[in-house]
This record gives structure tokens, sequence and C-alpha cells, in this order.
């Protein structure tokens, strides 16, 4: 059996990545971004956010625009070295961390790139979490390129059984609202399912084309977090906005189980 995210979300011939939620979205990102240039495809990693300075193991090169034509012309460079690499439009410096982070571009920047087909491939975090679990997202989020072809939503397994507050949740109050879990009680499987469909269908609201849509329930680490990741996938089956259900472990390395809806 071919494990591989790349056989998971059946990526083929070329296309454009949005990955929103949280509890690993960046990790996916890099392992997507590999295994796609592995294969032999241009890929570029970004973000419409900011995430953290990708060292060398995850991006061998990092290139910073803060104009289209800039980013297209250096894009345009680095290609005839590099099959991946990552791009953003500053480097913010921060005291208290050694890379600082890497801001992103706006949605529409990245919808003009794709038109100019530099890639096959462009992975973009298009969601911010605070690093934790779960997330639901405020009215000006997520920031959602257009041309998005395939929309991966990520939820950390790590959240079940966790007291729904601002420590485990990133914006619980909204959570709390969105699924009806009151604060201070324990995140379920139920509130999971729900709140990731509501966010899937929010976020599908910036995509006026075809698309396909994923949940990737990551940190499966033991059989307890897989039996739960099959319990909040038997609640999803039949959303019709819900393409494919995946329970993973990129610590692991492994995907569990998929479901097709």
């Amino acid at each position: 059996m071919d494990n591989s995210l790349i056989n998971l979300l059946k990526l083929k011939d070329n296309g454009l990545i949005s990955i929103i939620g949280a509890g690993g979205k960046t990790s996916l990102m890099f392992k997507l971004a590999k295994e796609l240039a592995d294969s032999g495809k241009r890929v570029l990693s970004t973000t419409t956010t900011k995430i953290f300075m990708p060292g060398s193991d995850l991006s061998p090169k990092v290139i910073i625009a803060d104009s289209i034509e800039e980013l297209i012309e250096k894009s345009q460079i680095s290609l005839s070295c590099f099959n991946h690499f990552s791009a953003g439009s500053k480097h913010l410096f921060d005291p208290g961390e050694s890379n600082g982070k890497l801001k992103g571009f706006n949605p529409d920047i990245i919808d003009q790139l794709w038109n100019k087909a530099c890639f096959d491939w462009i992975i973009v975090e298009a969601d911010g979490a605070k690093r934790k679990p779960l997330k639901s997202t405020d009215i000006h989020e997520p920031r959602v390129p257009k041309m998005t072809t395939h929309l991966v939503h990520v939820t950390g397994l790590d959240a079940v059984g966790k007291t729904l507050n601002d420590n485990h949740v990133h914006r619980a109050k909204l959570f709390s609202n969105n699924t009806g879990l009151a604060l201070g009680k324990a995140i379920d499987e139920q509130s999971i399912a729900s709140s990731a469909a509501l966010e899937i269908k929010k976020a599908s609201g910036s995509i006026p084309s075809n698309f396909f849509t994923y949940v990737f329930l990551n940190k499966a680490d033991n059989q307890i977090k897989i039996d739960q990741g099959r319990k909040i996938a038997k609640l999803m089956k039949g959303f019709d906005i819900i393409d494919t259900i995946a329970i993973a472990s990129l610590k692991n390395q492994q995907i569990i189980k998929t479901y097709n809806n």
C-alpha cells in the first residue's frame, strides 16, 4: 500500500493546496512539499499569515519578495536550482525566536503567481492557530486563495478530552458558540466534527471553482487517539462538503486510515 500523502490526497498533475485549521499545518505543508519535490514536481511553500522561518531541513531556500513581479523573478531563478523552496514578503525578527518568522502574501498575490504557471504545486498555510491543537476562525479568516484546488482542514487529536478554554483552543469562545459545547467542558469528538465541517464550509465560500476537501485528523500517535479519530470520522461520514477524511500521525510518519465520502 502506498502510504504517501500524494496518494492520500490524489495529487497528480498540478494544483494549489490551502491548509487551514490547527494541530500540524506547517508539518503537513513541508511533508507534502518534500514528497512532491521528490517526485519531480516544482513546488512552492508559502503562507497568507505568518509561519516560523523554515530551516534548511524543511526548505532548501527561502526567498523574500515584496511584489508579485519580484516574486515571479526570484522564483524563476530559484527553480533553476531547486524543485522546492519557500517564499514570503518579509523576514520578521524577534529577539525571543532563533530564526524569526516568515510573513506571507495576500491571497490575491498567490492567485496571480498561480496563473503565471511557474509551479506545478503551490502549498499555502492559510490559517494561524498560535500553536494550539484546535481553532475557530474569526470573520476575517481563513485567508484562502481563490485559485485553491485542494482545501485541507487539520485538527490535532490531542485536543480530545482537554478543557475547552484558550489554553487548548485558539478562540475558544467562538468554538463554543459554533459547536454548542460550553466553555470549561471537555472537548469531545462531536464538537470537533461539527467545528471542522463548519470551518470547511466557511473557507469554501472563498473558492469559486471546483475543488477537493479533506479533513486531516493528526496526532493519532497511539491507539487511544486512533480510536478517537475513528469516532470523529464516523460522525463526519455523509457530509457532502468533505471528500476525504484521514486519520494520521505526522510524528510517526503514518497514515492510519482514510475514509471517502
